[in-house]
């Protein structure tokens, strides 16, 4: 009996002993802030180069109209996807009555010279057979042949005086606008943008459509400042494009000179070969370029302006500094932690520094 009551006794103590330690457990849960950690084991960490960016045309014109017509059909159709080749003919416009009154210009300047011809083997007898010959190989249905040189002011004088030049160069001025009703491909590309149809008439300036070149195209990327050193011009750049699972080379062709403010980016530009590709297409690309040693891959957003992060040391929050050796994307290489040290993986927006804290279990 003495002995049972003894148990009961000891059982007793252990619970009212158990009763007064949980308070004081509670509250030391209450004093030490919890907080998401990492423990830091540097290692070997590869320098690695990242692009992204779009394709772009290289080359890309508006096709505007310099002269008033109506469209005709060339026979291919100018719709958006249509490819031409370099010198095709991309679109006409109806020339018959502006050509009807260049001719009639022509046929103007041929009996001015004709009758002027008379003069000058009399006056001119030594350039006679010059501008005669000449006169023979005007046609008006062909653009007008180049004009002979007089050979004395006085013979100058004398054309001048019978209208001869004015009349002369006011019809290559015409020949040279007979040109705009016939729109050629700048080169070999395809049509982005149709904005006419067959039978639409068209005033100067309209703008008639978009043409791009497709045998080539630019992709445009923007490295860290720090990165752009190790970029050339003239440098090979593997190239993989998200659209169509597929990897392009590509050649850096120019390199930006300054610093965007916002991004502190610096663009690159390179060109690449046009095969299968479109415009608006993403790419990207991923290179090392070595390795850092002690170093350590962690979010970028951990990182304070200060180049600080916090660990937490002898239950206390402390911001340790550290350097930053490159970012890309949302990651950032640093040095300058320790082996073991516990980094607070968690991002706060104000300052902890010096408060009571444990990792969460």
């Amino acid at each position: 009996m003495k002995t049972r009551n003894t148990i009961l006794l000891l059982l007793l103590s252990f619970l009212f002993w158990q009763c007064g330690e949980e308070p004081k457990q509670e509250k030391k849960k209450r004093d030490y802030k919890e907080f998401q950690t990492l423990t830091v084991q540097p290692e070997e960490v590869q320098s690695t180069l990242n692009l992204t960016g779009r394709i772009v045309p290289l080359q890309k014109v508006d096709i505007i109209a310099e002269v008033q017509g109506t469209a005709r059909n060339t026979g291919k159709n100018f719709e958006e996807g249509t490819s031409f080749r370099k010198g095709e003919l991309l679109l006409s416009l109806d020339d018959s009555k502006f050509r009807y009154n260049l001719n009639a210009q022509k046929s103007q300047f041929t009996s001015a010279l004709v009758n002027a011809m008379a003069d000058v083997q009399l006056d001119y007898p030594n350039e006679f057979s010059k501008w005669n010959a000449f006169l023979q190989r005007i046609d008006v249905e062909k653009p007008l042949p180049g004009l002979p040189e007089a050979s004395s002011q006085q013979l100058k004088n004398f054309l001048n005086n019978k209208n001869i030049y004015n009349l002369y160069y006011n019809i290559k001025s015409q020949e040279e606008t007979l040109r705009d009703y016939r729109i050629y491909a700048p080169f070999s590309g395809s049509v982005t943008m149709a904005m006419i149809d067959v039978g639409d008439l068209v005033r100067p300036g309209t703008k008639l459509g978009e043409f791009i070149r497709t045998d080539v195209y630019e992709v445009k990327a923007a490295v860290t400042a720090s990165e752009v050193a190790q970029f050339n011009i003239g440098q090979d750049v593997e190239l993989y494009v998200r659209n169509i699972d597929q990897k392009v080379t590509a050649k850096i062709k120019r390199i930006g000179t300054s610093v965007d403010a916002g991004t502190q980016a610096v663009n690159i530009f390179l060109e690449v070969p046009g095969k299968d590709l479109k415009e608006g297409m993403y790419v990207e690309a991923n290179f090392v370029k070595g390795s850092f040693n002690n170093a350590l891959e962690v979010d970028k957003d951990l990182i304070s302006r200060e180049n600080r992060v916090y660990v937490i040391k002898d239950s206390t929050v402390v911001a340790k500094e550290i350097k930053v050796l490159q970012t890309r994307e949302n990651k950032s290489v640093i040095t300058g932690l320790d082996e073991g040290d516990q980094m607070i993986t968690e991002k706060v927006t104000n300052p902890i520094a010096g408060i009571k804290a444990v990792p969460k279990a």
